[in-house]
């Protein structure tokens, strides 16, 4: 067995996906690696690779590059908010699955802050398989990156952004166990039922088959029956074998892509009043009200302000009917939020038609077209993502992966490089 089989192997071991862990594909970012290490040879890598666990990490992310931002898809924070505004029952438990350097996790912790949960009752585990990522998540120091578009109002006094870096504020970071763990041997150990919410997003895309579904079935045990699921803009419960018992919240935000467990019902947030701090004699005593089993999870989140990144996906179009192609877009987003992509195929292609080349559509072109599994059409919807936003990290991986899945190994890694740099 050459080296480059031998790193493929474990690659593949580690639930990546086979078209991304081929000898051919990996080549050039081994060499990368090699260089980096200062290792002469293919085989004294892989021998590396195999017992050093931060060296593998790093090999990985150059497959699975880390994305990661500060209150990422807005929507699904809004909705946290109001699951943990709404919920009696305390203390909350989030999970935060592959947290990378850890923005994920402390935005999930700045938000239960700002739902009024007071910070001994809030425990998030966040684990990811990089050492590396880890260590800087424990710093609170995220980079100039973490910050893309505007920190929510109920969250800027746990979020400081400075000229050339994030800072997280020392309340949010004491929220959060950062440990280290890989999908799906580190789930095993935890406590099932345990977790609020479950946050594992943009993962699946790099994954197997048989790795998805594994990290599902893990997903699912660990997940509280009233919880909700969060993913990311590409992935539904079906990529991960859970097609028949999740849809999405109602009454969530569009982009929320927040799922509940068909057989659970909770009341609107409107119906609850905030938590205040006053109340924690009676934590832990008063289950969550239940309605009728047979509909979802209801959530009607708190109006967003309108400073929130969210209101700025709303399309800006060249023809003359903006406030009606406007509601189409959004009529698009909620029926790809509700898991029918045709319909949403269908609405933003004819949106498209009118002339529409706005980022917020095309974005969600490739999304649905990738979901669809039509792989032109959403190779040709991120190219134009990137040719009116150039350093787009999600298109750009994107565009890697399809590269990678046709062998232009090559072309897939300049990909790469591109979006490796708009994370740093």
């Amino acid at each position: 067995m050459s080296a480059l089989e031998r790193i493929a192997d474990l690659l593949r071991a580690a639930h990546l996906d086979s078209a991304l862990t081929s000898p051919e594909a990996i080549r050039s970012i081994v060499s990368e690696r090699r260089r980096a290490t200062g290792i002469a040879s293919d085989d004294a890598y892989a021998d590396l690779a195999a017992r050093s666990s931060a060296e593998f990490g790093k090999l990985r992310e150059q497959i699975a590059v880390p994305e990661t931002w500060l209150f990422r898809y807005p929507s699904s924070f809004e909705t946290l908010r109001a699951q943990f505004m709404r919920q009696a029952r305390r203390p909350v438990r989030a999970l935060s699955v592959a947290c990378a350097t850890g923005a994920e996790p402390f935005s999930i912790a700045a938000t239960a802050l700002a739902a009024g949960v007071h910070p001994d009752d809030i425990h998030i585990l966040a684990i990811d398989p990089n050492p590396d990522a880890l260590e800087r998540a424990r710093t609170g120091d995220l980079g100039r990156m973490a910050a893309r578009g505007e920190i929510p109002n109920w969250a800027q006094q746990y979020v400081t952004v400075l000229p050339n870096n994030v800072r997280v504020a020392p309340e949010a970071r004491a929220c959060v166990d950062l440990r280290e763990g890989s999908a799906p041997a580190a789930l095993f150990e935890l406590e099932r039922g345990s977790f609020d919410a479950v946050f594992c997003r943009n993962l699946a895309i790099y994954l197997s088959d048989t790795g998805r579904r594994a990290i599902g079935e893990q997903l699912d045990a660990l997940l509280h029956p009233d919880g909700i699921l969060y993913l990311g803009h590409a992935e539904r419960p079906a990529l991960f074998g859970l097609e028949s018992g999740f849809e999405s919240v109602q009454g969530g935000q569009p982009g929320a892509f927040a799922f509940a467990r068909r057989s659970v019902a909770t009341p609107a947030v409107n119906s609850v009043p905030p938590v205040q701090s006053d109340r924690w004699a009676d934590r832990d005593r008063a289950p969550l009200p239940q309605t009728s089993p047979a509909r979802p999870a209801t959530i009607a989140a708190p109006k967003p302000p309108s400073s929130n990144a969210a209101a700025a996906r709303t399309p800006v179009t060249v023809t003359s009917n903006e406030p009606t192609e406007s509601k189409m877009l959004q009529s698009a987003r909620a029926a790809a939020d509700a898991g029918d992509l045709h319909k949403a195929a269908d609405i933003a292609e004819r949106i498209h038609s009118t002339g529409d080349r706005s980022l917020a559509l095309m974005e969600l072109l490739g999304a649905v077209h990738l979901g669809l599994g039509d792989v032109i059409s959403a190779e040709s919807a991120w190219r134009q993502v990137v040719y009116l936003d150039p350093q787009n990290v999600e298109a750009l991986l994107h565009l890697a992966i399809l590269a990678d899945r046709r062998g232009d190994a090559a072309l897939a890694q300049r990909y790469r490089a591109r979006a490796a740099k708009g994370t740093s």
